[in-house]
């Protein structure tokens, strides 16, 4: 019994020791070393889709806007000047009356109203069966203007220092080369176009020497025509001629027609097989004014043996493609009537 009491206490006691034994010293192992911590990357912002919504719009306060300063219209001091026979008195055959015959003028701002200016440009009496007809206006390089005048199928020839002014005549010129002449200055070169036989001859006016003479044909008349009354202008870079056609020279004037021929240097000119018929008329006489053709012309007559005593207008806004017609006026007019018309343009 002692002997198990003791083996008892031996046993607790060997237990009580191992448990109050100490633990064990754990080795110390350095920890891991912290990784650096990456860099988030930045964020990319998604387009937000595109709203469906109205966009609401702000209206500022309105800001006064200064008055622009109107443009003044431009004036064009640049006039028709247009030189005509005043016959004394209507009847028959207007280069048939007896005494002095006068070439007037008048001027317009729009082509189609005329006011007559004083005096008369020039005034002749021949002393013969016919007088004076059908003006050609030209101005010449020095700035002096040429009149030739018609009588039969001769050209007279009459100068003035202005397009205004008084004419006088040359008492040392006369071309029986044919009458109703058309004149234009190509630069430097004054052609003057004259009707014949054979169609419309062109001639060439010596400035220096105050001589005219013959160059060529420039229309040939077709087998069965009677071509006449030439007048030449030029609109952007070409040169347009305007004349008359009869069926026979001894056609009465409301048989006249008036026809368009082209031209790129004015000596080679289309013919007349091809050109334009513009209108019935007689004795055209053309001029370029602010973009416009303006084909002044013997108008129709009520008799068939003389022309009218006043005159039409062929008007054209696009190049000569197209002519409306009406007639002109002439305020202020001292002769009976005005026929045998010539345009220029004048001015500063």
């Amino acid at each position: 019994m002692k002997l198990r009491l003791l083996l008892g206490l031996l046993l607790a006691l060997g237990l009580a020791l191992g448990c109050a034994a100490p633990a064990p010293t754990p080795t110390l192992v350095p920890p891991a070393p912290t990784p650096s911590p990456t860099a988030t990357p930045a964020l990319t912002a998604t387009p937000a889709p595109a709203s469906t919504a109205t966009p609401v719009r702000l209206t500022p306060s309105p800001t006064p806007t200064p008055r622009p300063t109107p443009t003044p219209t431009p004036v064009n001091d640049k006039v028709i000047r247009l030189y005509y026979y005043g016959p004394a008195s209507i009847g028959g055959d207007p280069a048939a009356l007896p005494g002095a015959h006068s070439i007037f003028s008048a001027t317009s701002s729009d082509g189609l109203s005329f006011r007559e200016e004083p005096g008369v440009r020039f005034s002749y009496d021949t002393r013969s069966a016919f007088g004076i007809t059908d003006p050609d206006v030209v101005r010449l390089d020095d700035g002096s203007w040429l009149m030739f005048l018609s009588l039969g199928t001769n050209l007279l020839k009459a100068v003035a220092p202005t397009s205004t002014g008084d004419f006088t005549l040359d008492e040392f010129f006369r071309w029986s080369g044919g009458g109703v002449s058309g004149s234009y200055n190509f630069g430097g070169t004054v052609r003057t176009f004259v009707p014949s036989q054979g169609g419309i001859r062109r001639a060439t006016y010596d400035q220096s020497k105050g001589a005219l003479s013959y160059t060529g044909v420039a229309l040939l008349a077709p087998p069965s025509g009677f071509l006449a009354d030439p007048s030449v202008i030029q609109v952007e870079g070409q040169y347009l001629m305007f004349y008359k056609y009869a069926a026979s020279p001894s056609a009465p004037p409301t048989e006249h027609e008036i026809y368009l021929a082209t031209s790129s240097d004015g000596v080679v000119w289309s013919q007349h097989r091809e050109n334009r018929f513009v209108g019935r008329g007689s004795v055209p006489g053309a001029v370029y004014y602010n973009g416009t053709i303006y084909v002044y012309y013997n108008g129709l007559s009520p008799r068939p043996d003389f022309p009218p005593p006043d005159l039409g207008v062929a008007v054209s806004r696009d190049g000569g493609a197209t002519f409306t017609f009406s007639a002109i006026t002439i305020q202020g007019k001292k002769a009976a009537g005005a026929v045998d018309p010539a345009a220029v343009v004048v001015g500063p």
